[in-house]
Formats: structure tokens, sequence, C-alpha cells
């Protein structure tokens, strides 16, 4: 991010450059490497491995933003007011080099300490991307801020389970800008009629009698959830409820999401030259498996944290046996219907059961 000289009625106005490895340029169209990553579709993560869908060396490797290093990408370059306006944008092939990696600890760290080197610039992103949110959100959006659990395995097999929430500032800023780079790319595809899988979601559904007052936390979540219709992926666009916007795709995850990678590769392509390397039934038939088989791997993550974590909870009552506090959790009712078992989740941890 930088600042410009001239201003817009007051208002400081920024150049922000968001910048997502060029996989494309790293896996030819067609190649082993390509048949391989089309049909495993994404990469699978759980707690004790994770099965990459492309190798390490590239997805670690020559495809990270690694800090000193020359790397293809696909950047695009906004010039944005401190209150969240987009005054123009374009969408460039680009090669990127590195200042440094900061993990989102450090990130936060320097957010909230004026004297970092990285503060200035930090704190001016994280204000931009609070805009941008403010905006959706009055455009609708619907903003659940679920907690994450981070379970890990150290190498005796001991379980550690962690929670923190996503609306931590690093996290919650770099969410924004991609949530911005896939909304102005999306708008691209629109204009320039390329083919591309929008993703689209209709409003709220508020055919119930409005719920009584939910205080924060899992329930109201819940209620929220539930309220959410289906979203859905087409070669038509349309607007996104649940995010406030008015076009979406996805294609900031190349590395690790094979419906991404083929986006990607569309604009790219276009953008050298005026071409579209996909037609609307090659990007409709991948969206379509890439909805399938993402939806399994999700299942099968849920799966395999389940399992983690009620092993996190056995070791726990182990470590701690005849301490009968240790055998107590505080749990949030969500659903009580007659005739079924009750879900609830944890007050402690993100985790549901019945």
């Amino acid at each position: 991010v930088e600042v410009e000289e001239s201003d817009n009625g007051g208002q400081r106005v920024y150049r922000v450059g968001v910048h997502i490895a060029d996989a494309g340029a790293l896996v030819p169209v067609d190649s082993a490497l390509d048949r391989e990553a089309d049909r495993r579709m994404a990469t699978l993560y759980m707690p004790d491995r994770k099965v990459s869908m492309l190798p390490p060396e590239i997805s670690s490797g020559t495809g990270s933003l690694a800090p000193g290093e020359d790397r293809a990408t696909l950047s695009l370059l906004i010039r944005i007011t401190g209150s969240g306006e987009v005054m123009d944008w374009e969408v460039a092939p680009s090669v990127v080099r590195s200042r440094a990696a900061l993990s989102y600890s450090e990130a936060d760290r320097a957010i909230g300490d004026a004297g970092s080197s990285w503060h200035q610039m930090l704190a001016t992103l994280d204000g931009i991307a609070g805009a941008l949110r403010r905006t959706r959100e009055a455009a609708g959006a619907t903003d659940i801020d679920q907690p994450e659990m981070v379970i890990k395995i150290d190498e005796s097999g001991v379980v550690d389970v962690t929670v923190g929430l996503r609306s931590a500032p690093a996290r919650s800023m770099v969410a924004e800008l991609m949530i911005l780079y896939n909304s102005l790319l999306g708008e691209y595809c629109r204009r320039e009629e390329l083919p591309a899988a929008y993703r689209s979601q209709p409003p709220p559904d508020l055919s119930d009698d409005a719920p009584p007052a939910v205080p924060p936390g899992p329930a109201l979540r819940y209620v929220v959830m539930r309220r959410l219709q289906p979203a859905t992926v087409s070669v038509v666009p349309g607007a996104h409820a649940g995010l406030g916007l008015a076009v979406y795709i996805q294609a900031t995850s190349p590395l690790r999401r094979y419906s991404d990678l083929v986006l990607q590769r569309q604009v790219g392509h276009y953008l050298s030259t005026g071409e579209t390397a996909y037609s609307a039934d090659e990007v409709a038939s991948v969206a379509q498996r890439a909805d399938v088989q993402i939806r399994e791997l999700a299942r099968l993550e849920e799966d395999r944290r389940r399992y983690w974590f009620l092993k996190y909870l056995t070791q726990r009552l182990t470590s701690e046996e005849g301490d009968s506090e240790a055998a107590l959790f505080s749990a949030v009712v969500l659903d009580n219907r007659p005739r079924r078992p009750a879900l609830l989740e944890l007050s402690d941890y993100p985790f549901r059961f019945r």
C-alpha cells in the first residue's frame, strides 16, 4: 500500500496491490501435473497430515511469495480511499519480490505497535479492510464470527487444541482483501464476457417469524446460519447476498484449489492474447465437479477433526483422572425439537453434537 499525493474530497487515496501467485505459469495445461491436480481438485487438510493438490516443491517452493525472490503473480492494482471507496483498478500479470513474510500473530502485533517498522502500512491496510467490510455489511452481508479450532498432534501423539477468532485484525484484513480481489476479478470477467464460474447466493430466508432475542455466541450463529440460502455456482453472474456483493468468483487459491487455477488461467490468458483459454462448457464442467469434490473433501476433513478432538478430550480426562471438574463441559443448546436428540455446541470449543 502506498499513499498518493492527490486526494479525493479531502480523503487520502491509496494504491493497494493484491498479488496472487501465478500457478498457471508453473503448471502447464494438460501436463501430468495439471491432470493430477484436476483429479485431486483441492488440497486436503487434516490435523495429522496434508495431501497437497500440487507437489510441495511448487505449493511451498516456487509458488510461494518467499521474501527476496522474484515470483510471477496475477495482480490487482487498486486506487482506494480510506473509507473503502474504490476509485479505479486494473488486473495485470506481474513479477513481485516480497520484502517479508509475516505470520498472523506478527502482523497483529505490528498493527498494535506504533514502534514497529510495519505498523504504518499494516494499520493503514487494517483501516481500509474495516471500511470495506462495513460497506459490504451495509449492502446486506452476513457477518458470522465463527471461532476456528486448530488441532495439532506432536510426534509422541499428544493432541493440542487451540481456539482463535477469525475476526483477529490480520486474519480479518487478509480475508477482506481476498474478497475484494475475487469480487473485482469477477467484475472483470463479467465486463469482458469471459466464461467464469460465478458464486452467487440469494438473500436470507426470512419467511419464518422473527426469532426471539438471542445473545451473541453459538446460538446466534446457529440461528443466522439456518436462515442463509445455499450458494450456487454458475457461468451466469449473479449477486452474492451473503457477502453483500454484486458479483463474486474464487481465484485467490490457485495452488490449492483447481477451479481457482482454471479461473486464473482464463484471466491470464486473456490478458496476454485477448482470447479465452476455456469455453463456458469447460468452465462449467470444472466448477460443477469442484463443487461436489470439495464438499466431499470438507466432509473428510471434518470427520478427521472430530476424531482428533475426541482423542484430545480422552487424553484430557485421562491426565486429570479423579478431577471431577475436568469431566464437565458447559454447552449451549442450539436446537431442541420434539422426538429427536437436542443439538448442542460446547461453550469453549466450536464442536457440535447431539
